[in-house]
């Protein structure tokens, strides 16, 4: 998987844009400090939906990884 440093160079893409060409349309989430830790946040409530634990940035697989099992749980009953 390309990382945001890595395919922006060359793109005029935004960071919307890009998590869009990473992850597919269906991402609803985006990655962004909350209270000094890095939390998956709903786009469509603002709420952080899964907070990063490791020290740093999380990285684009463990993005994604959480981004499929959000998906899997807000989708069971459809």
């Amino acid at each position: 998987m390309k990382k945001f440093k890595e395919f922006i160079q060359g793109t005029t893409l935004s960071q919307e844009e890009w998590e869009e060409e990473v992850f597919g349309p269906e991402l609803i989430e985006t990655l962004k400090q909350v209270d000094g830790r890095w939390a998956l946040v709903s786009k469509k409530t603002g709420k952080p939906l899964r907070y990063y634990k490791g020290e740093g940035k999380p990285s684009d697989e463990w993005i994604a990884d959480q981004e499929k099992q959000i998906q899997y749980f807000k989708n069971m009953g459809n």
